[in-house]
């Protein structure tokens, strides 16, 4: 079995960094569910909020520790966007540069002073990644037949993780559903 199987799957792509047709890194959401196979969900404020699984696989990387798939994250929102410098408070982003940057809506990654950054509310966090995304559309088959590829060739957490269950993700700790 490979690691996340219920996220890491064809139809959860939506989208990539790097060249398409040299070994981009492929980015997954899709929402979490608990046993019952219902949408699992937290109290936000006064409002019940579906949770998401987030993840991406690395196919290429300097450190290969780095490459495989990422440990999923839970999170209440999550959103991909390319963010210049007037988004970036880490220094990561040079000016007139555009990079990838994900936000997770929860508390649970912590801040790394490197590609993770807290924010002040305290239930936000950022990563940086070293290039733009590109999104997928459902339509757009030969895409997504090719970044499909990273799913067979990399079943493995990165072993930056060490040893981690197969179905073990960064998940928030009041769920229902």
């Amino acid at each position: 079995m490979a690691y996340m199987d219920h996220l890491y799957r064809p139809e959860n792509i939506i989208g990539y960094s790097g060249v398409l047709t040299s070994n981009p890194t492929v980015y997954f959401c899709a929402p979490s569910t608990g046993q019952n196979g219902l949408p699992k969900t937290t109290l936000v404020g006064k409002n019940q909020q579906i949770l998401f699984l987030n993840g991406h696989i690395t196919q290429a990387h300097d450190d290969p520790r780095n490459i495989g798939r990422e440990k999923v994250c839970e999170s209440w929102s999550y959103s991909i966007m390319n963010a210049g410098k007037e988004h970036d408070d880490s220094g990561l982003i040079k000016s007139g540069q555009k990079a990838l940057q994900e936000t997770y809506h929860q508390s649970e990654v912590a801040p790394d002073n490197r590609h993770f950054f807290a924010t002040p509310d305290g239930f936000s966090d950022f990563h940086i990644s070293r290039s733009t995304f590109t999104a997928v559309r459902p339509k757009d088959s030969e895409a997504l037949k090719t970044l499909a590829t990273a799913i067979s060739k990399f079943p493995l957490v990165k072993k930056m993780y060490g040893r981690i269950r197969d179905n073990e993700y960064t998940d928030l700790k009041q769920t229902s559903g």
